[in-house]
């Protein structure tokens, strides 16, 4: 088929939008000349059809909501979708399947070896890692077998599926040790889009922070983030930076991050914004002196490619994160940044202190990193290599 329009179904396992990855990548396919379709989850008010950035998307009904026989309604209603999929690939003339983690990839590939297409499977992260880190309550009773079922389902995927996308490198080893064909990896990392960036930045900084040293995190507020890490750093930081100021800026994990604040007498140094757009998370970043990502060490961290991590950069912030594999790579790699050891408290005020205080040195770390996403990290970069896959599946 070559260069020639696809019609391309996307499947999905939660609500859009917003998912900025499967926007980025719908959006890239789409300027290609390829048509989009997309399987998702019903979101609360949302239209059970809809074209939404030229993406024509349809809603599933399910019973999340339900906490216990929801969470295993989700099983069936994984492999359910199977005829959901035949059903629009039939409809629509579907030439290939791009499936978004593994808990539909099982129902993908299979639909796509009924209707004789292939399949792209991408890996947003380690889901099965991912799933550990998430349980709760009673259904860690059945984790073990669970997180089996899971193991064994990611293993017949990635042999069913034709390709294989993965946000960093250091994910490869991973799936080439439980037999994935080299060959059908491609890495397609979370690069900034600086179109969108651009736009944004030309409004005004967020008023109020003009006179602090701003530190400043984007993000899920989750465990495995570390921003209790963070957190136990502050006061130490204002010992020797009396003007630091911390904007933690998402939501999920805030109250007990607010508990952690409060024991330790840190609300005047510490803001929680909770959740803001996309625009004002930008707004942000650009207000702040310095960017951190302090993720702990995990089986799902070592291998992460965060969207924030290029935005940092281009907006040209110095960036302190922790040593987890992919981050310590990058951040030596294009020299935007220092690193410091994960879920140490101490190291992360000792590496903030250090470079808070060398202000030409925190200049170029900002200049590199936006010299790294200008040339290699950088969205128009990415999706090209996103469009070749296409053009080599048939």
């Amino acid at each position: 088929m070559g260069n020639d329009e696809m019609n391309i179904l996307m499947i999905l396992d939660h609500t859009y939008p917003p998912d900025i990855r499967v926007e980025k990548e719908a959006g890239a396919l789409i300027s290609c000349g390829h048509k989009v379709f997309l399987i998702t989850r019903m979101g609360k008010e949302q239209r059970r059809e809809e074209f939404v950035h030229g993406v024509h998307v349809f809603r599933v009904n399910t019973l999340r909501q339900l906490p216990l026989i929801g969470f295993f309604a989700d099983f069936f209603y994984y492999y359910l979708a199977y005829f959901v999929i035949l059903k629009i690939c039939g409809k629509y003339n579907i030439d290939a399947l791009h499936v978004h983690d593994l808990p539909f990839a099982l129902a993908a590939c299979v639909s796509g070896r009924k209707v004789k297409k292939p399949v792209v499977f991408d890996m947003h992260e380690d889901y099965t890692a991912y799933f550990l880190s998430t349980i709760r309550g009673v259904v860690k009773l059945f984790a073990p077998v669970l997180l089996k079922f899971l193991e064994i389902q990611e293993r017949v995927c990635v042999n069913m599926s034709t390709r294989i996308l993965v946000v960093v490198e250091e994910e490869i080893e991973r799936l080439v040790s439980i037999g994935t064909d080299l060959e059908k990896i491609e890495v397609i990392p979370n690069t900034a889009d600086t179109d969108v960036l651009d736009k944004i930045m030309i409004k005004d900084n967020i008023a109020g922070y003009s006179d602090r040293f701003v530190i400043c995190y984007v993000g899920g507020l989750s465990k495995h983030r570390g921003l209790d890490t963070m957190v136990r750093a502050i006061p130490s930081i204002i010992n020797r930076v009396p003007n630091a100021h911390l904007l933690l800026v998402g939501n999920g994990g805030i109250k007990e991050l607010v508990r952690l604040c409060k024991k330790l007498e840190l609300q005047e140094y510490i803001t929680f914004t909770g959740w803001v757009s996309f625009e004002k998370a930008i707004h942000f970043m650009k207000t702040s002196d310095l960017c951190v990502i302090p993720y702990h060490k995990t089986r799902q961290t070592e291998k992460s490619f965060p969207h924030k991590l290029t935005q940092y950069m281009y907006l040209q912030k110095p960036i302190v994160a922790s040593d987890v594999s992919s981050l310590k790579r990058i951040v030596k790699e294009t020299r935007c940044g220092v690193v410091f050891e994960a879920g140490n408290p101490k190291k992360l005020a000792e590496r903030i202190i250090e470079v808070s205080q060398k202000r030409e040195e925190l200049a170029k770390m900002g200049k590199n990193g936006r010299k790294a996403v200008l040339e290699k990290y950088n969205w128009a970069f990415t999706s090209k290599k996103l469009c070749k896959v296409y053009e080599e599946l048939f």
